[in-house]
């Protein structure tokens, strides 16, 4: 089932390119005055089925809180076909909203009626939404003594009290410890297996990543990528190290020549390498252009996109080089495996300064797959291997 149909969607922002106008706008009742407009959204389509955790990565002003306030109902669009069937509930501001003055039972209850919650279905949740957000010594304590935290997870636990049928969040999920975070995820991963349709907005693309099935790229408006998590990703670091690219390489006709690959330690290149095993990352280079303040640097993800490691050589402490059209470079980066077994990617830039944000020659996603085994060495948990030893020393009490 579809829970959030947009087919061809616009919303247009209107404004002023001088003072008067505005004035000129008040007393003709918005028929004179208006000369600007900006395309916040511009012909989106898209659906969002049951079962489904949406992300929504882009850069800042790419319309990403557009499309949210679009289908919770508080802004309207402008142009195309907007469905939206089942209850919403957006988790933005989680204390905003709470009187400071009022305890945190009386907070629940007043914010509860603007929820949309029945009185009576507030007092039956009560008791549950305390327990989930560990408040249940602070029930009477005015909001003014709670820490930001604690009416943050007050604010999280009375919005998911109750299943609705499409479950927005914005930046929301940073609520509280590290436990309760995993609370809070559990949560909404319990929603999507009871039919939820949840739309996920967040810089945090680890977190992107590793808990949506589907992730778009919105950018001026437009959903310039639409996939899986690791692919839409490696697509965004894309734009963020050109905006005008399209490929998933950047500025890939700048060389003449271009090698990366490992070699183990006796010079042998290798697309299986072994945990606990050290090896050399070579990326070998020669420019048909003049570079200057070159700085190297590589990550690798795991099959889920996540990022693992990632460094450069301007972290590392080497000096940028300037480099001459058909001069070679050769980069070595020596590193042991410390990292689980399974199926990774590497990309690597070339780019000035401590970024590619600050100007790349070069970009590359997923270049090189490879793989990590175990070998022999013992079984592990988690996704790091520390080497580790064990003794026993048995004496009497």
């Amino acid at each position: 089932m579809e829970f959030v149909t947009l087919e061809n969607v616009s919303k247009f922002y209107h404004g002023f390119s001088k003072p008067w106008r505005r004035l000129l706008t008040g007393v003709t009742f918005g028929y004179f005055g208006i000369n600007v407009k900006f395309r916040a959204l511009n012909r989106l389509n898209l659906k969002v089925k049951s079962k489904e955790i949406l992300g929504i990565i882009g850069r800042n002003g790419a319309g990403k809180s557009t499309l949210l306030k679009l289908i919770t109902g508080v802004i309207s669009k402008d142009q195309g076909n907007l469905i939206v069937n089942g209850s919403v509930r957006a988790l933005l501001e989680l204390s905003v909203g709470f009187n400071s003055e009022l305890s945190g039972e009386e907070n629940v209850f007043y914010n509860g009626l603007v929820w949309g919650y029945k009185p009576n279905e507030i007092k039956l949740l009560m008791d549950e939404i305390f327990k989930f957000a560990d408040l249940e010594s602070f029930r009477s304590t005015p909001l003014k003594n709670y820490s930001s935290g604690m009416a943050m997870r007050l604010g999280f636990s009375l919005a998911t009290a109750k299943r609705p049928d499409i479950l927005i969040v914005d930046e929301a999920l940073a609520v509280g410890d590290a436990s309760f975070q995993q609370k809070c995820l559990k949560r909404i991963a319990e929603f999507k297996e009871q039919g939820s349709a949840i739309l996920v907005v967040s810089h945090d693309l680890g977190l992107i990543s590793h808990f949506c099935t589907r992730v778009i790229l919105l950018e001026k408006g437009e959903i310039c990528f639409d996939g899986l998590p690791k692919e839409t990703i490696e697509a965004y670091m894309l734009l963020l190290a050109d905006p005008e690219s399209k490929e998933k390489t950047i500025n890939s006709d700048v060389f003449d020549t271009l090698e990366v690959y490992f070699e183990t330690i006796g010079l042998q290149t290798t697309k299986h390498l072994f945990v606990g095993e050290t090896y050399q990352l070579v990326i070998s280079f020669s420019p048909k252009i003049v570079l200057e303040s070159v700085t190297i640097g590589f990550h690798i993800d795991d099959e889920k996109g996540i990022r693992i490691f990632g460094t450069n050589s301007n972290l590392l402490g080497a000096q940028p080089i300037d480099l001459q059209p058909n001069e070679k470079l050769e980069a070595k980066f020596q590193f042991p495996i410390r990292f689980k077994e399974g199926k990774y990617s590497l990309g690597f830039s070339i780019h000035k300064g401590e970024s590619h944000l600050e100007g790349s020659y070069f970009w590359s996603e997923s270049h090189i797959n490879f793989e990590v085994e175990r070998g022999d060495l013992p079984k592990f948990v988690g996704i790091v291997h520390t080497p580790t030893t064990v003794s026993f020393q048995k004496g009497m009490v």
